[in-house]
């Protein structure tokens, strides 16, 4: 079998049916053989950065993501997505094409390069953010591709692989079987001993809760954390990276930490079964919160931590689903008061407003795409309805991304009606993505929040400086420019609450794309969005650093 053959083989074995990119000289010999195969389709990008985000929020569907870009240009064009992806444990495959061996071998200069006959730089740019990377040859071609296509589903990461121009039509021996996916840990006496651990823990602890962060998630333990907290009488939180995830009917679930009102039952706790769990400023909230306060248990996807000791082979999943065995079930400890919604008035749009109409807007089964910045601030405490999906980039946080992730879920789900939320600058770094989205005919309703710049930013530094504006684009009529068709288009521009349930009522009847841009006031903030700017703004700049009036 030819060895690009051969990869698409082994990505379609691993439930692969669609591959991002764009094409390139080095990679179109590859890209011919997978147009050939019957159960691979191709999605052709308008950049390689918009590909990596696309093949992003592909990913989070619960398959892997493909993209294919070419040498130097094109894969340092997407890194900046592969990274965010290594940041929040996706697994992406790489494919880049490169120059032909014979040149590489031959230390030959040529375009894509530096001109000086070295071809391990890019390999070198990218180790930093993959957990695999390797260059295929006939010899080692099976080996690394199998490594690199577990690699990826184990870690929940990327890996890159290069191919050579002339190598992907090469012919080879590989192996009749099909790709196991079977975990390599098998149990063993460090899982029993880290079943016990926990338990005495918990035996021993009178206030308990769990917390779980996005990690926990990818590793799919999302089932097994709510399945023991319910049989365990444990209260459980999520992090910012995780918001979303869990069912929120469940009486146990509390919330997002930090934030809310349930935050006396972490301050209450005695201890804390942490899963998954990174401790950074976005899980903090601007390190707000000390989760040194509390003792912690540490469940991770590859070691389990009780104090000192640490027990290595153990996954999060595994672990929870022995406690049930291990453990009594215990009365609720905590206050289950509800939390009182807070009504909102008036006419003027404003952010506040917009965002309590988009709550009622969703509906089940939607996914909703937020945007870093001001829709990532505002949609994380929102309640969403039961089966609802979400998709943010809380911890990489890279503006743009939100768009080619819509267009990479929507190809993976295209039965699930998908709603974006984001921001005028935001969509101004991969606006042309529409046009792919339009292309491949899909509908997705589209809220494009035009405060005239970075409110986001201006929560932070620069409340009136003119380099947190932007061009102020003719939003509403970008769609067209795209060449859509009059009759799948509906656009509105809302300036009105009344306006704005008119426009969500006819996008909530129709197949059509729905492109609705709302105008708001750039200093329009909510609290939310203020208090992470004031955060943000002393520990980036400290006490010393210039102030941020926000009056108009």
């Amino acid at each position: 079998m030819k060895i690009g053959d051969f990869l698409l083989r082994r990505l379609a074995e691993i439930g692969t049916t669609h591959v991002f990119g764009v094409p390139g000289d080095y990679n179109m010999a590859f890209l011919e053989q997978l147009e050939a195969h019957p159960g691979i389709h191709w999605v052709g990008n308008c950049n390689e950065l918009n590909a990596a985000y696309a093949a992003d929020g592909y990913a989070r569907s619960g398959k892997p993501g493909v993209l294919v870009t070419t040498y130097g240009v094109g894969c340092l064009s997407a890194l900046n997505g592969i990274a965010g992806a290594y940041c929040e444990h996706i697994p992406l495959i790489h494919i880049s094409g490169s120059p032909p061996e014979h040149a590489v071998l031959g230390r030959v200069s040529l375009h894509h390069s530096l001109l000086d006959g070295g071809y391990r730089n890019v390999h070198r740019a990218f180790a930093e953010f993959t957990e695999y990377s390797a260059t295929i040859s006939p010899a080692n071609a099976v080996e690394v591709i199998d490594h690199a296509l577990l690699t990826a589903l184990r870690s929940r990461r990327p890996v890159r692989l290069e191919l050579p121009s002339d190598l992907a039509h090469v012919e080879i021996a590989v192996p009749d079987d099909v790709l196991s996916l079977q975990d390599p840990m098998p149990a063993g006496p460090q899982r029993a001993d880290a079943v016990a651990a926990v338990a005495q823990a918990l035996a021993q602890a009178r206030r308990p809760l769990l917390l779980f962060d996005a990690p926990a998630v990818r590793f799919g333990a999302l089932a097994a954390i709510e399945e023991f907290c319910a049989a365990a009488g444990l209260p459980y939180f999520c992090t910012l990276p995780a918001v979303h995830y869990a069912d929120s009917a469940r009486p146990q679930f509390q919330g997002m930490l930090p934030g809310g009102d349930r935050r006396h039952v972490f301050e209450d706790a005695d201890l804390m079964i942490a899963c998954g769990l990174t401790v950074s400023d976005v899980t903090t909230g601007g390190f707000s919160l000390d989760f040194d306060e509390v003792p912690m248990v540490r469940l991770q996807p590859t070691f389990t931590q009780v104090g000192t000791d640490v027990f290595y082979g153990t996954g999060i999943a595994e672990i929870l689903v022995a406690l049930r065995e291990a453990i009594s079930p215990r009365e609720p400890w905590w206050s289950t008061t509800p939390a009182v919604d807070t009504p909102v008035d008036g006419t003027a749009l404003t952010q506040a407003l917009f965002f309590s109409r988009l709550q009622d807007f969703l509906r089940s089964g939607d996914v909703l795409v937020a945007e870093t910045g001001t829709s990532a601030q505002n949609t994380v405490g929102m309640t969403l309805p039961p089966g609802t999906g979400y998709i943010n980039q809380s911890s990489w946080g890279s503006i743009g991304y939100a768009l080619p992730a819509l267009l990479g879920s929507m190809v993976a789900e295209p039965e699930r009606r998908h709603v974006l939320c984001t921001g005028d600058g935001s969509f101004q770094v991969t606006a042309q993505e529409l046009s792919t989205i339009i292309r491949g005919g899909h509908h997705p309703v589209i809220f494009l929040l035009n405060n005239r710049g970075y409110t986001i930013e201006r929560a932070i530094l620069g409340a009136h400086s003119p380099y947190n504006d932007v061009a102020n684009w003719a939003y509403h009529d970008v769609p067209r420019v795209f060449g859509i068709d009059e009759d799948r288009l509906l656009s509105r521009v809302c300036t009105t609450v009344a306006e704005l349930d008119a426009a969500m009522g006819e996008a909530a009847g129709t197949g059509r794309l729905c492109f609705i841009e709302v105008a708001l006031q750039p200093l329009d903030m909510t609290p939310a969005t203020r208090f992470v700017g004031d955060g943000t703004r002393v520990y980036d700049y400290g006490v010393y650093g210039p102030g941020n009036p926000l009056t108009p």
